[in-house]
């Protein structure tokens, strides 16, 4: 596209948003658990949102087909759009997933919450092999994996340096969302009555005050953004969003210089975004592909089904394996390919959808 920039979208809810994980909805099933939430929500429910804002914006109507924009592509891919995120607003700025390679031991009387590091311990034989496995330092008590933890830029920083991050730079969830559970029924919108046997239950997503989610949107041409509608639907069940585009960036945090030794550099790659890869299992091990030298150990969490939903036929999209954010592999590599890597932070791989993104650390003995 001729004169495309790139824009920041944010999204502000106006009541609270429905953002379904991957378990069904089963007739005849006790109990009131119900359907699952994620939050922040895949590329594959946002880029919904992006496009057809961007095709309402150029005429399109829903039922008027031959009216979509060839240039914002097809169901199953994006066109000429490129798209990063979607992120976490506080105010504006970034917040990142904790690395996975962060164990946290909870406050008690009063005192801070600890931190501490995992880092590759000595080579040991297992089923997948002669591997490296992580271990803390310092081996402490009661520590648990910071799942559920977000930081700011400067946590961010001192984490991809090497170190850990201190009380105030670190969010947890409730500070950021709450959940809600919801109860719903299916109508019969001729009798106007409620249908036998579909009541159902879910959850729902409600941010704090100054929290948001971010995307940031290239290929598009200058002149569409200022005719994307101020409002559009995000989610299920046609939750609205407010949505504001602006030419702010978004600017990640700088990279940690990876650590050299002997000949080698020493470096961590921690995913900013879930990662989508053809071979899942290979990632997991060997960590995210495009990345030179060699994989020693990692802290990954368990993959997580996603799909989505498909607008034009009214239907789910396949489940697929995810790599979720956070996820941090310790690499060594030869020195000369130094600033090689640290050129890789913010990187994805080329995927046009955001998925994959990654931050440079560093790691030390």
């Amino acid at each position: 596209m001729s004169g495309s920039t790139s824009k920041v979208w944010k999204f502000e809810p106006l009541d609270s948003w429905f953002f379904r994980d991957a378990s069904p909805y089963n007739a005849g099933e006790g109990g009131q658990s119900g359907a699952g939430v994620v939050f922040p929500p895949f590329m594959n429910t946002v880029q919904g949102a992006v496009r057809i804002a961007l095709a309402h914006g150029r005429g399109w109507t829903w039922g008027c087909d031959e009216r979509w924009p060839a240039e914002l592509g097809t169901p199953e891919e994006l066109g000429e759009v490129k798209l990063a995120g979607p992120y976490v607003l506080k105010h504006g700025e970034i917040l990142y997933p904790a690395p996975l390679c962060l164990l946290c031991r909870s406050s008690s009387g009063g005192d801070a919450p600890l931190y501490v590091r995992l880092k590759p311990g000595e080579a040991v034989e297992s089923d997948i092999g002669l591997r490296r496995f992580p271990v803390a330092s310092p081996r402490l008590s009661d520590l648990k994996a910071a799942e559920g933890l977000w930081l700011d830029a400067t946590g961010m920083e001192r984490v991809l340096d090497g170190g850990v991050p201190v009380a105030e730079q670190v969010y947890r969830q409730g500070d950021l969302w709450t959940e809600e559970g919801r109860t719903g029924l299916t109508r019969d919108a001729t009798r106007r009555t409620a249908l036998t046997g579909h009541l159902y239950s879910c959850r729902h997503v409600r941010l704090r005050d100054g929290v948001s989610l971010g995307v940031l949107v290239r290929g598009v041409p200058e002149d569409w953004h200022p005719a994307v509608p101020r409002l559009v639907p995000l989610g299920g069940e046609g939750r609205m969003a407010v949505c504001t585009v602006s030419d702010a960036g978004v600017p990640l945090v700088r990279p940690g210089r990876p650590a050299p030794c002997g000949g080698k550099v020493r470096f961590t790659v921690t995913l900013l975004t879930p990662g989508r890869y053809r071979d899942t299992r290979r990632a997991l091990l060997q960590g995210p592909p495009g990345v030179p030298g060699k994989c020693v150990a990692a802290c990954t969490g368990k993959t997580v089904p996603a799909g989505g939903w498909d607008s034009r036929h009214r239907r789910p999209r396949p489940l697929g394996p995810m790599i979720p954010a956070g996820s941090t592999w310790f690499f060594e590599a030869e020195e000369r390919l130094a600033d090689e890597i640290t050129a890789l932070h913010g990187s994805n791989n080329g995927d046009p959808w955001g998925f994959g993104q990654i931050l440079i650390g560093s790691w030390r003995e």
